[in-house]
């Protein structure tokens, strides 16, 4: 499949990819944070469970990288 040009991507495919960046770059204690945050909001249910569930679907972060983070939650 051929890869999709910038200047053809919708708003929401850019806001998407803007935020799978922030995602990608951020450090091991960011990630954790931003996890802690979003488990704050949210109290019920395992919302970091179903967010890297996504994530790992999405393929936005790698393997190795969902597997550390299941470790440390």
């Amino acid at each position: 499949m051929a890869k999709k040009r910038s200047y053809r991507r919708s708003e929401l495919e850019r806001s998407q990819h803007d935020t799978a960046v922030k995602i990608r770059k951020m450090t091991d204690e960011q990630l954790c944070g931003f996890l802690d945050e979003i488990e704050n909001r949210q109290p019920e249910g395992n919302c970091i469970g179903e967010f890297l569930e996504r994530v790992e679907n999405s393929g936005l972060i790698g393997a190795r990288t969902v597997k550390k983070l299941r470790d440390i939650g």
